[in-house]
């Protein structure tokens, strides 16, 4: 997990810095954090495909207000969350045009800190399928995984969103990294999500309407494991 904490005043990130140490010590999620004291570049950052899943940013800055430089970031894209910091809750109601997932009034608590981040944390802990892009990472949860074909020397994951990613890699590694129940491997060239799967015949059928061929020679195999993981999923 990648954090930025945009703030002017270097005493206020050292004290985000430790409460996150502090939070992340009994936590199984890698994290990193960056820290600005200028909105411009992490609005840089950003644009340069850089990725923080989270960014704490100051409401007040010298050169920026927080609530500002969070719009530019929704502008150009950003999709992850924004805590804002600040001494004075005026632009608390702003903070929802922007989607913000948190407002943490100074002085910095742990009890506060926490209270945001165990919401935040949630979709971290759970199993999600990283995709590395040159400097860019995303994190996929399994559960909008439709399936992964193979193409010539890549593969392609399509996700429930309609979003496809490309990955350099074999799908027999993709195979092995998706290690779940829910995930099968029904040809050689595709890995489907059984519980986007609506019909089995000869091939499956998602719920999105979208084929998926089922190798013929092991049909009947495949058939069965489908059906023995709907048939447990549903005791």
């Amino acid at each position: 997990m990648r954090i930025a904490i945009c703030d002017d005043d270097s005493i206020d990130i050292d004290i985000i810095k430790d409460l996150l140490n502090i939070y992340f010590s009994d936590k199984s999620v890698a994290y990193q954090i960056i820290s600005f004291e200028d909105g411009t570049n992490l609005i840089y950052d950003i644009e340069d495909n850089i990725s923080y899943d989270l960014v704490f940013l100051d409401i007040y800055m010298n050169n920026h207000l927080g609530i500002d430089v969070a719009k530019k970031l929704r502008e150009i894209k950003y999709e992850g969350d924004i805590v804002f910091l600040t001494s004075s809750p005026d632009y608390a109601i702003d903070s929802y045009d922007v989607n913000a997932s948190g407002y943490l009034l100074k002085p910095h608590s742990y009890e506060k800190l926490k209270a945001v981040m165990d919401r935040i944390i949630k979709k971290y802990e759970i199993s999600t399928y990283i995709i590395h892009q040159r400097k860019n990472s995303t994190r996929i949860p399994y559960n909008e995984i439709l399936y992964v074909e193979s193409c010539n020397t890549k593969c392609i994951l399509h996700r429930q969103n309609g979003k496809n990613y490309v990955i350099y890699k074999k799908l027999c590694e993709i195979e092995k990294e998706l290690d779940d129940q829910r995930f099968i491997r029904c040809h050689q060239s595709y890995i489907v999500n059984m519980n986007h799967i609506q019909h089995a015949d000869t091939q499956f059928t998602l719920f999105n309407g979208e084929i998926i061929m089922i190798r013929q020679k092991d049909i009947r195999a495949i058939r069965e494991k489908y059906l023995e993981y709907i048939n447990h999923t549903q005791l």
